[in-house]
């Protein structure tokens, strides 16, 4: 989508969100039967979001998940138009380490990403970013330790990883592991660079689905998420909320 269609989508959405404080979320494809937000009406579509929560002061709009990446980029470039605090992206993975049960919460620090894969492909409008954004440290720092105070007065564990977003083919777990990733997956980095892209700060907290096995089995087969986690993750998310004090205090 252009810079004009991206401004004209912010606009229309921000006559809607004006004056609120903002902060935009991923969240897991198979959501919990209970999210401590709740959704708001609107007239109208809330595109490109899926949908809208307010969690007291602030507004949360949704992303939702396994949207096309085009959409998703979108959605990561009107919030930062609108002007959000930052973007939460909750997620599911699976451990490349011992270091991890099942069922582990992780706070990303860095990634690899060994699809080659990269939304920026193609001609760059500099009004929206830099044609080489700085992907030296994609994470928030100030959001980092939000989240990791928030599981603390939850009184739960959130360890730092690095994920490696890879493909569906169960091949090069060692070569992986030496390369220094602990959680892997399929998704995250879309929003993720676009969001360094654009000046947006951002954090991904994750719910590990499958711990490493350590026979050289394929790492990728069907795992349930499990609602409970992933309620948690949300729970956190709000609980960090909070703690930034309805985001006044930074």
């Amino acid at each position: 989508m252009t810079f004009d269609r991206i401004s004209m989508m912010a606009g229309r959405l921000g006559d809607r969100l004006r004056g609120k404080k903002i902060v935009g979320l991923v969240l897991p494809r198979d959501l919990p039967p209970r999210l401590p937000w709740k959704a708001m009406d609107s007239p109208d579509s809330w595109a490109p979001f899926e949908t809208v929560y307010q969690a007291g002061p602030v507004l949360l709009p949704s992303l939702g998940n396994g949207l096309e990446t085009e959409r998703s980029i979108d959605a990561v470039r009107v919030l930062r138009m609108l002007r959000a605090e930052g973007l939460i992206i909750a997620f599911g993975c699976f451990a490349l380490t011992g270091r991890f049960e099942a069922g582990s919460f992780v706070l990303i620090e860095d990634h690899v990403n060994c699809t080659g894969e990269n939304p920026l492909r193609g001609p760059n409008d500099e009004r929206l970013g830099p044609r080489y954004p700085d992907m030296s440290a994609p994470y928030d720092a100030r959001w980092a330790f939000s989240l990791r105070r928030g599981a603390e007065s939850m009184g739960f564990d959130l360890q730092s990883a690095v994920y490696g977003r890879i493909g569906r083919t169960g091949d090069g777990e060692a070569a992986w592991v030496r390369a220094g990733i602990d959680v892997a997956g399929e998704g995250l980095l879309d929003e993720v660079i676009a969001a360094v892209h654009c000046g947006l700060p951002v954090a991904a907290v994750g719910v590990v689905e499958k711990s490493w096995p350590g026979d050289g089995k394929p790492l990728f087969s069907s795992v349930p998420a499990r609602s409970e986690e992933y309620g948690r993750l949300a729970e956190l998310i709000n609980q960090t909320l909070l703690c930034r004090g309805g985001m006044d205090d930074g």
